[in-house]
């Protein structure tokens, strides 16, 4: 089904689109500069890890952390952080700098991803309010000029979106092929997010339902599109696979190491649900345990835990969805009066207009099962893992979709309804 939003001229909208853009670029620009002037900041210590990575990519050696941790770093990031080198770029700030341009010329591509999404669901006026929060969000401002991968896998995760509706929309297996593609670069930029495509899928399936109540198709064709889009996220990242087989020596799910000890951050006595592995005990381990048996380990050491304290288990899992979803930010660095309006200011409205949006949209559950998907997906895993703001940035795009829905549509509504006789 088409959206029931009607859509402007296609002209009027690109134009209004550009202006978004423009507004986007010019935000990212002028927050960078201020992170350049405020470099510290700006700095989290996994950027320098995959500074480190990427040094090690250029030398030769591989996406390795070291010569004890071989398939620690997810290793998209760093690849891309090792093209600098061959732009002269070498000192550590300068690849931080490159890093960081790197996650904000990511941000600002979510933009227009963000908007033909949101087109093909709702159309021109919704699409259009969601790109332009999109543009100025001030968290999403924050993280594109830090060194991290949140928002290069936003992108990818929305581009990918886009493709996948388009291939189904429009019956292009070539394009639901593609979706897959950039699926699959989106985990090797942050391979927690390996099993999205599942969450995808009950989209799929009722978008496909419901096209095949308005055209003849059969399911076979059905069958090999989800195919087309499954089966090139596998062989996208068959190559990472193969390259932890020969470093590692065994088969595993083409991740990084050390889910172990992020479990062992997660669950244990030490555990508040922030991030914090300066706080574990790690158990005892053999001399020479290679990062398997060290991952095996650790992991163990959370999982007997939590079976032994499935009261404060739960709590950390309470405490850990509350730090995900805080209207306020979490960090002791960012607590001042101007950060704490920043965040109640934005953060807040959009959250209820996008319960509020979830209630409009009710009619049309392929569209909800499309745009919780990502929500639901990293809360579940933040639940388990540590929370943390940063780890809703990918959902947040579809949560201003809602937002835009619930802001634009019964507006709409009221101006066009008849009046009574």
């Amino acid at each position: 089904m088409a959206s029931s939003t009607p859509t402007a001229h296609p002209g009027r909208f690109a134009r209004h689109l550009t202006i978004i853009l423009v507004v986007a670029l010019a935000a990212r620009i002028a927050t960078f500069i201020y992170a350049w002037n405020h470099f510290t900041l700006f700095d989290f210590p996994d950027s320098h890890r995959y500074i480190a990575v990427a040094r090690n990519i250029v030398a030769g050696q591989g996406p390795i952390d070291s010569s004890d941790v071989l398939a620690g770093t997810d290793p998209a990031y760093p690849y891309l952080i090792a093209m600098a080198d061959g732009l002269g770029i070498t000192t550590d700030r300068g690849l931080l700098l490159w890093a960081r341009g790197i996650a904000s010329l990511a941000g600002w591509l979510i933009v227009p991803a963000l908007a033909l999404l949101a087109r093909r669901l709702c159309g021109d006026r919704i699409a259009l309010v969601a790109a332009a929060w999109a543009a100025i969000d001030p968290i999403s401002l924050f993280f594109g000029a830090t060194a991290l991968t949140d928002l290069p896998y936003t992108a990818l995760l929305l581009w990918g979106c886009v493709l996948l509706l388009k291939g189904l929309r429009e019956g292009h297996w070539v394009t639901m092929g593609a979706a897959g593609v950039v699926f699959a670069l989106g985990t090797l930029t942050r391979s927690t997010a390996f099993f999205i495509p599942l969450a995808f899928l009950p989209f799929v399936a009722m978008q496909l339902r419901k096209q095949d109540s308005t055209a003849r198709r059969g399911a076979g064709r059905n069958v090999a599109w989800i195919a087309a889009f499954l089966l090139t996220y596998v062989a996208t990242l068959s190559p990472l696979a193969l390259r932890q087989h020969h470093v590692l020596g065994e088969w595993r799910l083409p991740i990084r190491t050390g889910g172990g000890a992020s479990l062992l951050e997660a669950l244990g006595p030490w555990a508040d649900g922030a991030p914090g592995m300066d706080r574990i005990e790690y158990p005892p381990l053999d001399p020479g345990a290679n990062e398997l048996v060290r991952d095996r380990v650790h992991r163990k050491h959370a999982i007997d835990w939590a079976t032994q304290h499935p009261r404060r288990v739960i709590e950390l899992a309470w405490a850990k969805l509350t730090r995900t979803w805080s209207i306020r930010l979490n960090a002791a660095d960012y607590q001042s009066p101007l950060y704490q309006a920043i965040a109640w200011l934005t953060v807040a409205p959009i959250f209820a207009l996008a319960l509020a949006g979830i209630w409009v949209e009710r009619r049309r559950p392929e569209v909800l099962l499309l745009l919780l998907a990502p929500a639901v997906y990293f809360t579940l895993m933040h639940m388990v893992f540590v929370g943390s703001i940063r780890y809703r940035i990918p959902a947040m795009p579809f949560v201003f979709i809602l937002a835009a829905i619930a802001a634009v549509r019964p507006f709409r509504t009221a101006l066009t309804r008849p009046e009574a006789s």
